[in-house]
């Protein structure tokens, strides 16, 4: 029998690590002249397509320089692939308590290094990363649960 608490961190994973994957698609593999596959342009509405075209590494990576973050070619795959490939890897809740780490620590850094500045709340505030690392947090705290691939492979 599933528990109540499993479907809630199921939930949990699949909402937190749904939208890192969402935000860090674009970052990965949006750019000029690219668009997203069809079917996540029509779950994630009208505003996807152009965040994808204006994605894209080069384009992240200017984006962190302006920002003042070192290296910030590596620092655009880094933190695209926390949040693409952590977001995939926390959602069926795989190597949990490396992944939530790695989303934390970018999430974190997002908001010292590009949304603190505009505060908690609207356009460029820190509330949609501070969620997310919390949502991270929380999972590092009490695992995956038993609805998980790390529940399968233990």
């Amino acid at each position: 029998m599933v528990k109540r608490s499993d479907l809630g961190l199921l939930l949990l994973r699949l909402s937190v690590g749904g939208t890192l994957v969402a935000h860090g698609a674009p970052k990965l593999f949006g750019g000029e002249d690219r668009q997203p596959p069809q079917l996540m342009a029509q779950v994630l509405g009208s505003n996807y397509p152009k965040a994808w075209a204006g994605g894209g590494p080069k384009h992240f990576a200017e984006v962190l320089q302006h920002l003042g973050v070192p290296w910030p070619e590596t620092a655009a795959q880094v933190s695209g692939w926390a949040e693409f490939g952590g977001g995939l890897a926390l959602g069926l809740g795989l190597a949990t308590p490396l992944t939530a780490t790695a989303i934390l620590g970018n999430m974190l850094v997002a908001i010292y290094k590009a949304h603190w500045k505009t505060g908690f709340y609207g356009q460029g505030g820190y509330e949609h990363a501070l969620a997310l690392a919390a949502g991270a947090a929380a999972l590092l705290g009490t695992g995956p649960g038993a609805l998980s691939v790390d529940a399968v492979l233990r």
